[in-house]
């Protein structure tokens, strides 16, 4: 079997936005915004280790803004890619 047409490693670059077959235009940009989230979080939590061990004292969680609102505007973006395949299935269905 081909490996481009393995269905579990087509799922994966669909979801990594890296389909060259995938339509969806959004897909790619919540790969970036995921990416750069990711990496911003694991630095915020390094830092936030680093203040708890050399103050003796962890201040509130405040690198959890990151990966939330990366969160939220992944999730719009794949409501975007939703609302449009919706769309052109009904535009379709009603030819």
């Amino acid at each position: 079997m081909d490996n481009t047409t393995h269905p579990h490693r087509r799922y994966l670059m669909t979801l990594l936005g890296l389909d060259p077959t995938d339509r969806r235009s959004t897909s790619r940009a919540r790969f970036v915004i995921t990416t750069i989230a990711a990496f911003a979080t694991a630095v915020q939590l390094i830092v936030w280790l680093l203040i708890g061990i050399f103050s003796a004292r962890l201040d509130g969680p405040w690198w959890l803004w990151t990966p939330a609102s990366a969160l939220l505007v992944d999730a719009a973006l794949l409501s975007v890619d939703h609302v449009r395949h919706q769309w052109s299935r009904t535009g379709r269905e009603s030819l």
